[in-house]
């Protein structure tokens, strides 16, 4: 294929009309401004394609030449009869001779060879004057040249305009270019300055709290300070943080070196440093040799401490044996009474020795006898000292409660009147009719017996170390039992006791299935408020709060209670408003009173609607879930409801929702029912809502009427 059909995508030459229509074609995806090469070599294909098919029309098609018998040998023609006469007639027409075997025409040589004052030519064809009208062709060349040449200025006048919005383009993003490196030349010159400035600063700093720490330690030196002075300040910041500077490890070997310090300070500065473990640099060791003999003098005498130790575990171990009444509390309380006898014994042998020695270098004389006596006589004063204390700090206490008993219900009961100070007692010891495993660790308030709670020994008694000797739940209970008679007094819904065990929660809320036995609680306490005129609820339960707060028994809750107030029980569970813990957090009145007022009536509204399936397109049976959004208050028909709205899946308000709970009334509007020119005055009831064993609801609805 040549090539300006190829350009064109003809398979070869075609007449005028298929040019064009390929050229039109073409044109739709060359553009000129795209594609301006392109489209200039498109441009002359079609021009040459379209000057070829012109003259290809223009161009008589060859006629075909018949096949012609082969010529007899020439024979002369017959001879033609002429009329002479004729001939010889004046004006009479000249005779033509004929040549119709030979198919040629016979022409007029005389008018052929006449000028142009003869008789004029005949007249042409309208093909044969388009075929020779070179004028118009030269004039249609020069047009179609003009027309490329002014095409060919503009792209050419495009692309240099091009040219120099690219080379603005490239001078400007070399400009940015070299702007931002200096932007960043200049920002690595900052960051090196501010590296260097605070490299001084640092160097600078240490400096100062290098002289700050060894001026401290001067003056405690000379002050004489107590060793907790010298502890508190190696376990101050500023000596931890700068510890393992080089010039204050070496002004420390200088200053422990020259200074007579005490071996107790220099303990101190030993375990400060950590060397117990040893030294963590190889800088550290020379001051870890300076302080280590003091280490391995301190070593020895708790080595022997603890000898003395074993040796007073040993007599403890042996003293309840020699002592036979202790048995009488049980091997371990025995243990530990006789071993704290030895430990009395040992500290007041210690004080003894002590004094006699100081009288001794005095130049006094003191005998064994005055020794022993001593001894005896600090014993006796330090029992009467822990008998008064003891007394003292437990004045309901009589004699027989320093008397041992055996059993441990018994104990309990006195353990709970030293922490609580409540009088309690074992119902598995009340009479022969609870001496059963069932009521083993079953206890009771002496003044209310029907208010029992559950408690047991449990190890060693320990004060000190969070151990009371014995576990109960008397703190949950006594606050159940106060949450009951607050309930009670309002009128409300009795408090339940959650059990964990058997909780189901769904939609937010939780159920609770029951199976405790009366002196039996999880510490999860459900406190049932009204959707609605619940405030003043909220403010007595913080007065309650605050008045148990004073309690011995309510500071003990710490963790074990949570007081969960929340909603009646919905079919899918209850709405819960807020959770907190009365050991541990203070019951904020007005932060409940702002959740009941601005959130609780609208989710237990939307909840009511979820159930009663309210959520959606109930009057043409739909199945899309409306979204429930809270929009405050509002009045209908007069009365101060619960506004929501049912926002369906496109975010439009589909329904209006109005909740009315002191009459339990429902009025359901549709989304578009203001905008349409509706009143409230359509509105009616519709029909009665039954939900669950929880009565009933009256659903409201409007009767519509067309805008």
């Amino acid at each position: 294929m040549s090539w300006p059909w190829s350009q064109l995508g003809l398979p070869g030459p075609s007449e005028l009309s298929e040019v064009r229509h390929a050229y039109a074609e073409k044109l739709k995806t060359t553009h000129p401004e795209e594609d301006p090469e392109g489209f200039q070599r498109l441009h002359s294909a079609y021009q040459l394609a379209s000057r070829m098919a012109r003259q290809q029309k223009r161009r008589p098609e060859p006629m075909p030449q018949p096949e012609r018998p082969a010529r007899p040998e020439p024979s002369r023609p017959p001879e033609e009869e002429f009329n002479y006469e004729e001939l010889l007639r004046d004006g009479g027409e000249q005779p033509r001779l004929r040549r119709e075997e030979d198919g040629e025409q016979d022409f007029n040589f005389e008018e052929l060879l006449q000028d142009g004052d003869g008789p004029s030519r005949p007249p042409r064809g309208p093909e044969e004057e388009r075929d020779f009208d070179f004028e118009r062709l030269f004039a249609e060349g020069e047009a179609e040249r003009a027309e490329e040449r002014r095409r060919r200025g503009e792209a050419r006048r495009r692309a240099q305009a091009q040219a120099r919005a690219y080379a603005r383009e490239r001078q400007k993003a070399q400009e940015w270019t070299r702007q931002r490196e200096r932007w960043q030349r200049q920002e690595q010159q900052n960051v090196y300055d501010r590296e260097r400035r605070d490299q001084f600063s640092q160097e600078e700093a240490r400096w100062q709290n290098t002289e700050t720490i060894l001026h401290t330690l001067e003056m405690l030196h000379n002050a004489r300070a107590p060793l907790g002075e010298w502890e508190k300040f190696f376990a101050s910041p500023l000596f931890q943080q700068n510890k393992d500077s080089l010039d204050l490890i070496f002004g420390l070997e200088d200053f422990v070196s020259s200074k007579p310090m005490p071996r107790e300070v220099r303990l101190a500065l030993f375990l400060a440093y950590g060397f117990d473990k040893g030294p963590s640099r190889p800088e550290l060791r020379p001051l870890y040799q300076m302080l280590l003999p003091d280490w391995r003098a301190e070593n020895h005498e708790k080595i022997h401490e603890r000898k003395l130790a074993i040796l007073g575990v040993i007599l403890g171990l042996v003293g309840p044996f020699i002592l036979g009444p202790l048995l009488d509390m049980g091997f371990i309380s025995a243990f530990f009474v006789s071993l704290g006898v030895v430990w009395i014994a040992w500290v007041i042998r210690k004080v003894v020795r002590t004094g006699s020695m100081e009288k001794r270098a005095r130049g006094g004389k003191v005998s064994k006898k005055d020794e022993l006596r001593a001894m005896l006589g600090f014993g006796l004063a330090v029992v009467m000292v822990l008998v008064l204390g003891w007394m003292r700090s437990n004045p309901g206490r009589g004699l027989r409660d320093l008397l041992p008993t055996r059993d441990p219900r018994e104990q309990t009961c006195r353990y709970i009147r030293e922490d609580f100070g409540v009088e309690v007692a074992s119902l598995y010891n009340m009479n022969d009719n609870y001496a059963t495993e069932r009521y083993g660790n079953v206890f009771y308030l002496k003044d209310t017996p029907n208010r029992q709670f559950l408690a047991g020994p449990d190890g060693e008694r320990d004060i000190k170390n969070g151990r009371p000797g014995y576990t109960t739940n008397l703190p949950e209970m006594l606050l159940l039992w106060e949450l009951r008679d607050f309930a009670k007094d309002h009128k409300m819904e009795p408090v339940d006791s959650l059990d964990r065990g058997e909780v189901r929660q769904e939609a937010g809320g939780v159920h609770l299935d029951q199976g405790l036995e009366q002196w039996e609680t999880t510490g999860t306490f459900l406190i049932t408020l009204p959707i609605d005129g619940g405030e003043d609820i909220i403010r007595d339960l913080g007065e309650l709060l605050d008045r148990l707060k004073e309690e011995k028994w309510y500071k003990s809750l710490a963790t074990r209670c949570t007081l969960v107030l929340c909603s009646q029980e919905m079919e899918e569970g209850r709405v819960v408003m807020i959770r907190t813990q009365p050991g541990l957090t203070v019951y904020s009145t007005a932060q409940c009173l702002g959740l009941y007022e601005e959130t609780f009536a609208h989710e237990c509204c939307a909840q009511i609607l979820k159930e009663l399936e309210l959520d959606r397109d109930f009057m043409g049976e739909g199945e899309e879930r409306y979204t429930l959004t809270n929009e405050g208050k509002a009045k209908i028909q007069g009365l101060d409801c619960y506004k929501l709205f049912g926002l369906d899946g496109d975010g439009e308000v589909a329904m209006e929702y109005y909740v009315y709970p002191k009459l339990r009334n429902i009025y359901c509007l549709p989304g578009n029912f203001w905008e349409t020119g509706n009143t409230e005055d359509q509105l009616g009831f519709y029909r009665l809502l039954y939900w669950g064993d929880r009565g009933t609801f009256n659903l409201f609805y409007p009767w519509l009427r067309v805008g």
